[in-house]
Order: structure tokens, then C-alpha cells, then sequence
């Protein structure tokens, strides 16, 4: 009897096993692992966005000034060299001749950067001196990125050979004048160069006046197509006079030291759009 009943309790517990425990899911671990991935990668992002939006905010302001010369405040040279040298600049009968014209706007957009931003530019800081460039280019541009004037004196800690100018330094002005000139022509009011090339017509001098033309040619969606050219600013007998009979300061060829034709590009980051207190000031 007795083994009769051991049997069945056998038979039983073959039917009916003990399950034994088991280790969680390989899914649901996927699932933490997971969700502890993004939750950290969403953190990671925000703190990033957090710390550099304001810069890719600072990045179009930098070149675009849209509020009105009045709007900003006057610019002061840094030393008594450099006001003079100021004076004649202010005071030129081109620039008086594109004061007086409505079609034509005066900015200092260096002097207006961001200091966050000025302190590692090339053209706005690194360039700038008593010896380099000792005054803040002067810039008239004209209508919606149609023509660009800029004024600029270069010091003699700008040579490639001794009172000659480098050739690279008046590269660097035709890249940033002729961008500069199309700016507002573009769609999102800023561009990159894709293509620059420049023919050197003369040497030239150091310590003196030059001056900066630029007219944008063809615009084609998020292209522009712009021609430049660097001449002597004609100083004393030979300044210009006049109203100019009418004429733009492109039509009026003095004497060309070097000149250029580029094609710039918006960058698809001109789309991010600029908070109104990053908006510091133009540049044509």
C-alpha cells in the first residue's frame, strides 16, 4: 500500500514539476538599457544647446547689421594716430559723396561685433593696430547687397616685403568685402566663399589710403556671384570731387591694385533664426 501511494506521488510530481526561478527577461534589460541611453543623450543635448546656442544666435549678427548707423554708437579710435588718420577718412569728399546720397548706408561693422566674438577675429582684432590696420574700415554699402564701398588704411606691419603690402592681406579684404557686398541679397542675409580668384595688378604701398569696390553681379537662390577690385583713395590734388556726375563709385576706375570675382554661398545654418538681442549691428 505504502508503495503504492509512493508510486503515485511520483507519477505526480513528474506531471507537475517545480519551475524553477529564472533570471528577468533579455527584453526587458534591452528596454533599461535603452531608455537609459537616451535619457542621457537628451541630457547630454540639452546642456550642450543650453551653452552654445547663444553663439550659433551671435554667428549671423556678426555680419549682418540691422539696425540703422544712429542705432549704434560712434565709433572712437583708439589712439591720436589713429584719429587722425580717422579725420581724413570721415572727411574724404567719396565719403562725404555717399553721406549725402539716400541709396547708401555708413556702418563701422567691425566695431560693432560681439566681443565674444571680435576677440578671435582675424579682420576685427588680430589685424587691427597702430602699425596694421590702425582705424576700423569705413563701409558704404548700397541697397538690398547691390554695390560695396569700404575705406581702409593699411600700416606698415602689413608688408610682405618692406613698404610693399602683402599679397594675402589684400585677399583677405577682397574675401571679406566682396561676402560682405552680397550679404543682403541672399535669402537667410549672410554667405561663405566657394570660390575666390584674384588677378594682382600693382604693388601695393604701405601707409596709405585704399579703397574697396565691390559690386554683386548675379544672384541665383542661395548663390551670388560678385566682382571686386582694390584701388589707390586718391588723396590731394588728385581726390575725387563732385557729386560725381551721377555716376557710381564703381563706374569711376582709379588705379587698380588688385581684382577679384567670387561666389558665395549661404551656408544652410543661416536658416537658425537671430534673437533680437544678438541683432548688434550691419556690414553690408
Amino acid at each position: 500500500m505504502h508503495s503504492a501511494n509512493n508510486v503515485l506521488r511520483a507519477l505526480k510530481q513528474l506531471k507537475h514539476p517545480p519551475v524553477p526561478l529564472s533570471p528577468p527577461p533579455r527584453r526587458l534589460l534591452r528596454r533599461v538599457l535603452i531608455y537609459t541611453s537616451l535619457s542621457l543623450t537628451s541630457l547630454t543635448l540639452g546642456l550642450y544647446l543650453a551653452t552654445t546656442m547663444p553663439l550659433i544666435q551671435t554667428i549671423p549678427s556678426l555680419f549682418l547689421n540691422r539696425s540703422s548707423p544712429t542705432d549704434s554708437p560712434a565709433y572712437l579710435p583708439p589712439t591720436e594716430r589713429a584719429q587722425k588718420i580717422d579725420e581724413l577718412m570721415t572727411s574724404h569728399p567719396l565719403s562725404e559723396r555717399l553721406r549725402r546720397d539716400p541709396e547708401w548706408t555708413e556702418s563701422r561693422p567691425h566695431s560693432q561685433m560681439h566681443e565674444m566674438m571680435r576677440k578671435h577675429s582675424l579682420t576685427a582684432n588680430t589685424l587691427l593696430g597702430d602699425t596694421k590696420i590702425p582705424v576700423a574700415p569705413l563701409i558704404f554699402t548700397k541697397g538690398q547687397g547691390e554695390e560695396l564701398i569700404a575705406i581702409s588704411y593699411l600700416g606698415s606691419d602689413l608688408c610682405g616685403h618692406v613698404g610693399i603690402i602683402h599679397g594675402g592681406m589684400l585677399a583677405t579684404m577682397l574675401d571679406e568685402g566682396l561676402a560682405r557686398c552680397c550679404f543682403a541679397a541672399l535669402p537667410g542675409k549672410i554667405g561663405v566663399t566657394a570660390r575666390l580668384e584674384i588677378d594682382f595688378r600693382k604693388a601695393a604701398r604701405s601707409e596709405g589710403f585704399v579703397v574697396l569696390k565691390g559690386r554683386t553681379e548675379r544672384v541665383e537662390g542661395r548663390k551670388a556671384w560678385v566682382a571686386g577690385r582694390v584701388e589707390v583713395l586718391p588723396m590731394g590734388e588728385g581726390e575725387e570731387k563732385g557729386e560725381g556726375g551721377g555716376k557710381s563709385p564703381w563706374d569711376e576706375r582709379g588705379e587698380v591694385l588688385v581684382e577679384a570675382k567670387g561666389l558665395f554661398v549661404e551656408p544652410k545654418w543661416a536658416k537658425v533664426r537671430v534673437a533680437p538681442s544678438t541683432r548688434l549691428g550691419t556690414g553690408g
